[in-house]
């Protein structure tokens, strides 16, 4: 397969924050309002390139889907435990991405209509097709975080009145037609000369095609997996499609990586401290060790160490999932940037407790696909013997084992490559003995019961995306909840969390719609969206 510049085991966007001049684009403007407002009076020239650059630097995440995380889906999805209940409001963090989204839909609109305008139309295939890829993307992570949304009407405000109250959409017609434009770049993405091609403004993966492809039947692939216990119909034929074309390698990933792009920081650190109440969970920690010692005699995972780190002690004591009035206080303030330009050891907790690099270090990717994704929901087919994939333990096992090695494999490299680390630095990457010995515990060995391996290859893809919550998310919700948990009581702190709310301004600006898309006005988190069985 081709490759550019970047090496692939590292892939980074360049992304320029272009908003001046030529490129001058709708999406730069700080003042955007309401999604089905007017903006008619807003609206500058733009340019295919300016406008496609701009798709691409949408994709970094906002403020909100960090704080989403922190505040209720880590405690939902056990991929940690929270001690005192967050003091936001969840309406609070439901518009920035929300909003994001229809900025980016109209930009797209304007696309195709830049394009059909075009006389070089005919050779601008390829461009319409990339921006398929990257809507498609944004369309399906939307969807999974609020469930219907509007879509076939949406993004149409900036172009007439008749766009300003959208129709609600089904989730399942959303992820159906955006997988089937993953589908029509997968196959019209071409490498003929005579296609114009976007230059340096193709920031992702600068004209690289075959890197296109990948990434749209990568995508494919996942999203034809999160919903084939609602639609096998239509889901089992992307997937076999999708494993017969190019995807992403086990050592290979997709992402927004400060390394590659200059300028980009990823500050996840104020997410971590002020209402943000989270320790190791107690889920978290039985699927990592094998005991309770708090010597950490018992820690089989290696990752262990990179994303947590033990208490004030110097002990492994996680916050258990369930506290109750034996549960000592939680003290500390362990996730400061002083600990780490300072005294390492202050403000350590009782419990243990993230890794303060783990949150302070502003160079972890921002994960778009990944390999490892890729390997383990091969594991899960092939344990499965489903989409016209043959049961076949041995190849699960294969799949599954390399899933675990490079989740394993990316974490020390890179906090071994990072600036900031320094106490409890790992080595560049674990030794085979390590790895071995690993792979080989009794809590890890693939088992020879399909339906056990089938909860290992569940627990080890969650483990593996700690650093992705909404991915973790999405497994758990279309699981029908088969990833590592303990009973939750109705006096949890966060309950049956399924999907975002809808922003406050859709209740008071598209009020009949989401009144229909909302259960009668529910709009509840409670509720739950189409993929889940």
């Amino acid at each position: 397969m081709k490759t550019n510049n970047i090496k692939r085991t590292n892939r980074g966007i360049f992304i320029l924050f272009l908003c001046v001049g030529l490129l001058s684009i709708t999406s730069c403007e700080k003042d955007f309002g309401d999604i089905n407002d007017n903006y008619e009076a807003k609206l500058y020239d733009a340019t295919v390139p300016g406008l496609f650059n701009d798709l691409i630097a949408k994709t970094v995440k906002t403020g909100a889907h960090h704080r989403i995380p922190v505040s209720w889906l880590y405690q939902w999805s056990q991929l940690a435990g929270m001690y005192a209940a967050s003091g936001y409001r969840l309406d609070d963090f439901t518009t920035a991405p929300w909003e994001g989204y229809y900025r980016s839909l109209a930009n797209v609109q304007d696309i195709e209509n830049l394009i059909a305008e075009n006389p070089l139309a005919a050779n601008m295939t390829n461009i319409s097709q990339m921006t398929k890829v990257i809507m498609a993307y944004r369309t399906l992570t939307t969807t999974l975080m609020y469930g219907d949304m509007p879509y076939s009407e949406a993004g149409k405000g900036f172009f007439g009145p008749e766009g300003f109250r959208p129709v609600y959409d089904s989730q399942q017609s959303i992820m159906e037609s955006a997988i089937d434009d993953l589908t029509s770049a997968v196959n019209n993405l071409s490498t003929s000369t005579s296609q114009v091609s976007l230059g340096s403004f193709d920031t992702l993966f600068g004209n690289d095609i075959d890197m296109w492809i990948t990434f749209a039947n990568s995508l494919r692939l996942r999203y034809a997996m999160a919903m084939r216990e609602k639609n096998a119909s239509f889901a089992d034929p992307i997937i076999t499609d999708a494993l017969s074309k190019p995807l992403l390698a086990a050592d290979e990933y997709i992402s927004l990586d400060p390394a590659s792009i200059s300028g980009l920081s990823l500050d996840r650190a104020g997410m971590y401290r002020g209402n943000s109440y989270m320790r190791m969970g107690s889920t978290m920690w039985n699927a990592m060790s094998s005991s309770d010692d708090v010597d950490g005699s018992g820690i089989y995972d290696l990752r262990c160490k990179i994303f947590f780190e033990a208490n004030a002690s110097d002990e492994w004591v996680p916050y258990p999932q369930v506290s109750d009035l034996t549960t000592p206080i939680v003290t500390g303030n362990p996730n400061v940037a002083a600990r780490v330009t300072g005294d390492w050891t202050a403000g350590r907790s009782n419990f243990s407790s993230f890794n303060v690099y783990f949150t302070e270090d502003t160079t972890i990717p921002q994960f778009l696909i990944t390999g490892t994704q890729i390997s383990f929901i091969k594991a899960e087919l092939y344990n499965r013997g489903i989409a016209g994939v043959t049961a076949n333990p041995t190849m699960a096992e294969t799949f599954y084992n390399e899933g675990i090695t490079e989740s394993v494999k990316f974490w020390y490299k890179h906090a071994n490559g990072s600036a900031i680390w320094t106490v409890n630095k790992p080595a560049a990457e674990p030794t085979t003995l390590e790895l071995d010995a690993m792979l080989t515990d009794p809590n890890v060995a693939y088992s020879a019961t399909p339906a056990t391996a089938l909860s290992q290859i569940y627990k080890q893809s969650w483990i593996s995306l700690l650093h992705q919550p909404f991915e973790a998310w999405t497994l758990q919700r279309r699981t029908n909840n088969a990833t590592p948990n303990v009973s939750l009581p109705e006096t949890s702190l966060v309950t049956n969390f399924n999907r975002v709310t809808y922003p406050p301004s859709e209740r008071e600006t598209n009020r009949v719609n989401w009144q229909t898309a909302s259960r009668n006005g529910s709009d509840a988190e409670t509720d739950p969206i189409w993929i889940q069985p």
